[in-house]
């Protein structure tokens, strides 16, 4: 046992399929997205607007004043 190997990590299961987003409506939490680790900003915002618009219209349907987006955490609308 004293002279054991260091165990070694199987890197095929420290890889994320999915991780969760979660978009914002002025500050509040209205949604959660389960999406690749590798997805772009672009992408996840068309992604965002389109599910926020869908569910969300009376938050989203006023003007949409900013975008921000920290792929692939968090997208927060900010509805002017």
């Amino acid at each position: 046992m004293a002279r054991a190997t260091w165990p070694t990590a199987d890197q095929a299961l420290l890889t994320q399929e999915k991780v969760t987003c979660v978009v914002q409506v002025n500050g509040k939490v209205r949604d959660k997205l389960e999406v690749s680790p590798q997805i772009g900003e672009d992408e996840l915002r068309e992604l965002a607007l389109g599910r926020a618009r869908a569910s969300f219209g009376r938050w989203v349907d006023q003007r949409v004043s900013r975008v921000i987006v920290r792929a692939p955490k968090l997208v927060s609308i900010v509805a002017a």
